[in-house]
């Protein structure tokens, strides 16, 4: 037994007794999490809906679906693919709704729209929203109404303008829920320089405007930025340190600081991060334990040197996971036939990780956006090149990221014939297996499809 113990400070730097407790919590983690299974398949299934419109990305990926096309019909080029290749999948992480009861109340009440009305664009929006947070209490200890989960964000702004301050922790919560009110896509991060003691705690936030996700700190009210670009948690755990060294790292203020709070360097604390993989702390109520919650719904990553640690959380140190994309449409070709002599008709459908969906929008050589009935469409092609161009919209009205393909069609110069029509159809419809697509497309066009989340 104390030669165990011993491990503790061997392998863990952890004191004997600071071992005995973790090892206690690690053992004990994956027993709860047997005995509160079901929490962890209520959150799978809503998980699951976050995930909108074409259910079949499995078949190829969207590179793959496009030069399917291109190597069985001549004349069609994939010349350029822009967005992601697939969809992140299921991110084990469920967001609160926006429409709430706890989220109206705080968003009409302290009038937020009004407070980002007049942004020349979403980013500085953002900005603003935490500028106004960052500046309604001081930084203390005070006790929280509401609870430390900031249930009622409310109580929170008006006891601190009575004067109450609190600590990092619950400005990042506060942030976390006035984004959510707005629509936007946040989450709380904590930060660690052991591993094991949390010693500040950030909001990140998604920009649909970047294509990314990041840090905005409310309790010391700074954002970091490359070259105008926003960075995140992750980005600052391995980049900040050598930014900071090059003179690349700037470290934007978007209110004044805290009386009691003055500035220090807080990139030590980013050795370690982990982000909690919920934001509906106040109306998902789960036991204390539950896998859907705690340390088994908890992501943590460190930079390469850090130490062992020892934790029942999962270590997620891919960037792509740990920085799962939003709104981020993938746009797949799932069918190709020649109409007429010059012309193509092209079917494609969209697909989509949107936890706060509402509709797709498209543009077609620089045409007017236009909503999209469904998750795809039918194109009636003429030769030349084309540039498809497709984004999410969310229940708030936000627009997600753009995602684009550029192709061209110069079939007619290639001496195309009519036997040629049917051996390419046939063999295209075996490349996309089209026959895993056919009932999809029959409800494509006025009813929603089976693969596709009808909200509105």
């Amino acid at each position: 037994m104390i030669i165990v113990i011993g491990l503790g400070d061997l392998y863990y730097s952890l004191a004997p007794i600071d071992y005995a407790k973790q090892l206690a919590r690690v053992l004990v983690t994956p027993v709860l999490a047997l005995a509160y299974r079901q929490d962890s398949r209520q959150a799978a299934k809503i998980a699951d809906s976050y995930s909108v419109g074409f259910k079949d990305a499995s078949v190829l990926s969207v590179r793959q679906s496009w030069q399917a096309v291109e190597g069985a019909l001549p004349g069609f080029h994939l010349l350029r693919e822009g967005g992601s290749e697939r969809s992140p999948g299921r991110i084990p992480f469920v967001y609160e709704d926006t429409n709430s009861s706890h989220l109206r109340k705080f968003r009409d009440k302290y009038r937020l729209d009004f407070v980002i009305a007049g942004a020349p664009d979403e980013y500085q929006a953002m900005l603003r929203l935490g500028g106004w947070l960052g500046t309604r209490w001081d930084h203390g200890t005070d006790e929280v109404p509401g609870g430390r989960e900031v249930c009622d964000p409310s109580a929170v702004i008006a006891a601190g303008g009575q004067g109450a301050r609190f600590w990092c922790e619950i400005a990042s919560r506060t942030a976390v829920q006035a984004a959510n009110s707005l629509g936007w896509i946040s989450r709380l991060i904590t930060l660690s320089g052991d591993g094991y003691t949390w010693e500040h705690a950030v909001a990140e936030l998604w920009s649909n405007q970047f294509n990314k996700w990041f840090v905005l700190d409310t309790d010391f009210n700074v954002v970091y930025e490359q070259a105008g670009i926003p960075l995140s948690a992750f980005e600052l755990m391995n980049q900040g340190e050598a930014l900071a060294k090059s003179g690349r790292l700037t470290v934007r203020s978007i209110a004044s600081k805290k009386p009691s709070l003055p500035y220090r360097d807080l990139l030590p604390f980013y050795r370690y991060i982990h982000v909690d993989l919920r934001s509906d702390w106040c109306t998902r109520r789960l036991r204390p334990g539950s896998p859907a919650n705690g340390d088994r719904n908890t992501w943590w990553t460190a930079q390469p040197t850090f130490h062992r640690i020892l934790t029942a959380m999962p270590r997620v140190d891919d960037v792509a996971l740990f920085n799962w994309p939003v709104n981020d449409v993938q746009i797949y070709l799932v069918g190709a036939k020649r109409v007429a002599p010059e012309q193509l008709q092209l079917k494609v459908a969209f697909s989509a990780y949107s936890p706060t969906f509402k509709s797709f929008e498209m543009s077609l050589d620089q045409t007017p956006w236009a909503s999209v009935q469904g998750a795809g469409a039918t194109l009636q092609l003429p030769l030349g090149r084309h540039v498809l161009r497709v984004r999410c919209v969310t229940a708030a009205g936000w627009t997600g990221p753009t995602s684009d393909v550029e192709f061209e069609y110069q079939i007619a110069k290639l001496g195309y014939r009519e036997r040629d029509a049917a051996m390419i159809e046939r063999h295209v419809e075996v490349v996309i297996k089209q026959e895993l697509l056919a009932d999809w497309f029959n409800h494509m066009d006025g009813q929603p499809a089976k693969s596709m989340r009808n909200k509105s």
